[in-house]
This record gives structure tokens, C-alpha cells and sequence, in this order.
């Protein structure tokens, strides 16, 4: 009883003040952010909102490796729409993201003007434009970061790597980055963490408000020179994931990787 006494009041303590954070977010939208070029300036103001959020939420951070030390295309699996939180924390990069996140309260908001890309799945020339939108983000020297699977899964496995959007990479000669994003915790994958399928924003922040903490690990592989095929490209990145990971892909099913039952329990 105590200890549910605890969630319950650390719960409420925290949605009060992110609360408050995402109503400065939305005066911030509105005001300074809307009128500001893209500059340094603007992208610190919306790193510091970002790092606001990890930080009510007592999300922590571990970073292991190094950023690329040029622009670079980053190239992460998708687990939670922490990870988007976590990376722009942690890199300056703009993000290609389903087009639902543009309609999330605030947080779109303010994703949009971090200069992210919104992608309409299914369109049959949404992948094209949002080829084209990287290669000139890409060629004048800014980064950009790519979720592949194109999806959420559970942390447990990878999905197949999409692999058109690598082609920017080898258009304008960049670096492309893989980016293995864990939720370490007891039983593999914090349960708390994976956000799929129906799960609704505002039931799962609710339930991030009551966890302790929440770790969350960035691993920086080495960056690999765009050259060749780009489904190549798309799979190197993906073995890089699966090895930060500790995952091992299943010889009946190519296009997964699924966690060991070692590390699965």
C-alpha cells in the first residue's frame, strides 16, 4: 500500500510539472521558436525543452561511442516515441517520422520545428519526397536521423530495414551512423518502454509518470561510408543494431532478429 502510495504521488508530482513544461513548450511554439531562424540558437532552445522532458520523466541517459564527426545519416531501431526524445538529446540531426506524430499535442509541434520530416506511410511517392528533402538537408551540411523499420516494435526483435531513405546517404556521399537505442531492465526490455500497435500517447505517458527511472542506452556504431547498393547499406546498419544489441537473427526469418532466450529469460 505504501509503495503503491509512492507511484501514485511521484505520478502526480511529475505530471504536474510536465504539465507546465508543455505549456512553455507551447508558448515556446508560438512565439520565440516560431519567428527564429534555424540556427544554433533555435536548435539548443529545443534541445533544452527535449532534455526537459528526460528529465521530469527521469528518463537517463548512457551514451556509448562517438558521433560522427561530419553530417552524417543516422540510422536507429524504433522502440518508443522516447527514442525521438533521446536522440535529439543527444545529437543534432533532423528526424523523418510517420506523419501521426505531427499530430501529437505540443510535442508535433515542436518535433516540426526541429525541423522534422513527416512521412505519409502508404503513399506511393512519400518515400520519394522524403529522399529528396534529406539529400538537400544531408548536401548543405546538416544531419538527419532515420527510423528504418519504419514502425515501433517491442525492443525484443528488429524488423526488416526499409531501404530506400539510405539512398540520400549515397547521393550527397555522407556517413551513415547506426544508432542501437536499449531500454536495459531485469527482464531484457523495460516493460514500460515499448510504445506499439494502438497503444494510446497519453496512457502510456501516464504510466512513465509513475515508473522510478527510466535508463535508456545510445550506442554509436562506427559510421560506414554510403557506397553501393542501398539495401547493402540498410542491412550492414541493421547487423550493427542486432550486435549492440546482443540480438542473433533467426535463420527461419531473414528480415527478423530476435533476442536471445539467455538474455530473454
Amino acid at each position: 500500500m505504501i509503495i503503491g502510495l509512492r507511484r501514485e504521488t511521484r505520478r502526480l508530482r511529475r505530471a504536474a510539472r510536465l504539465a507546465g513544461h508543455l505549456l512553455l513548450g507551447a508558448l515556446l511554439a508560438h512565439t520565440v521558436l516560431g519567428r527564429l531562424v534555424r540556427t544554433q540558437r533555435h536548435d539548443a532552445l529545443v534541445r533544452w525543452w527535449v532534455r526537459g522532458i528526460l528529465r521530469i520523466l527521469d528518463v537517463r541517459l548512457e551514451i556509448e561511442g562517438r558521433v560522427s564527426a561530419e553530417p552524417a545519416l543516422f540510422a536507429a531501431n524504433h522502440v518508443s516515441w522516447l527514442d525521438i526524445a533521446c536522440l535529439r538529446a543527444a545529437l543534432d540531426a533532423e528526424f523523418v517520422a510517420k506523419q501521426e506524430v505531427a499530430r501529437w499535442p505540443v510535442i508535433g509541434r515542436m518535433a516540426g520545428l526541429a525541423g522534422t520530416l513527416f512521412l505519409n506511410r502508404g503513399e506511393r511517392d512519400a518515400s520519394l519526397a522524403a529522399a529528396n528533402s534529406m539529400s538537400r538537408a544531408l548536401a548543405a551540411g546538416r544531419s538527419v536521423a532515420i527510423f528504418p523499420e519504419g514502425t515501433t516494435g517491442d525492443g525484443r526483435r528488429l524488423g526488416r530495414f526499409h531501404a530506400r531513405l539510405y539512398q540520400a546517404a549515397i547521393r550527397t556521399r555522407r556517413p551513415v551512423q547506426a544508432v542501437a537505442i536499449a531500454y536495459p531492465h531485469a527482464e531484457g526490455v523495460h516493460p514500460a518502454a515499448p510504445f506499439v500497435g494502438n497503444d494510446n500517447l497519453g496512457r502510456h505517458i501516464w504510466a512513465l509518470l509513475a515508473e522510478e527511472h527510466l535508463t535508456v542506452r545510445l550506442t554509436l556504431c562506427p559510421p560506414i561510408h554510403a557506397a553501393g547498393e542501398r539495401r547493402a547499406l540498410a542491412e550492414r546498419t541493421r547487423a550493427q543494431i542486432a550486435d549492440a544489441l546482443g540480438l542473433l537473427t533467426s535463420p527461419t526469418a531473414p528480415d527478423a532478429v530476435a533476442i536471445p532466450d539467455a538474455v530473454a529469460g
